[in-house]
């Protein structure tokens, strides 16, 4: 009985090395991501901000279009179109 219970904790001790090995691989794999995981997540947030202040938004706009009209009226073109390929791709997706 005393060599099985040797053999059990010789075993948890093994499991016990590989798995804080392990944890520091991980650990290290996931430094690397936290960097562009940062940034990314700052974007969202960004975009968040925007997205809950329409007024803020559309200010924005009035200003661009009436400092750049020629302009504005080119991105709004793209906007329709951007806005009408992603309508006929969810379209075409639900189907």
């Amino acid at each position: 009985m005393n060599q099985r219970l040797a053999a059990i904790e010789t075993k948890r001790a093994r499991l016990l090395e590989r798995a804080a090995r392990e944890r520091a691989d991980v650990a290290q794999t996931l430094q690397s991501w936290a960097q562009p995981l940062g940034f990314a997540d700052l974007c969202v947030g960004a975009v968040r901000y925007v997205i809950s202040r329409p007024p803020l938004v559309a200010g924005a706009m009035l200003v661009f279009a009436l400092l750049r009209p020629r302009r504005a009226l080119k991105w709004a073109r793209r906007a329709w179109g951007i806005w009408q390929g992603y309508r006929w791709l969810t379209h075409k997706i639900a189907v």
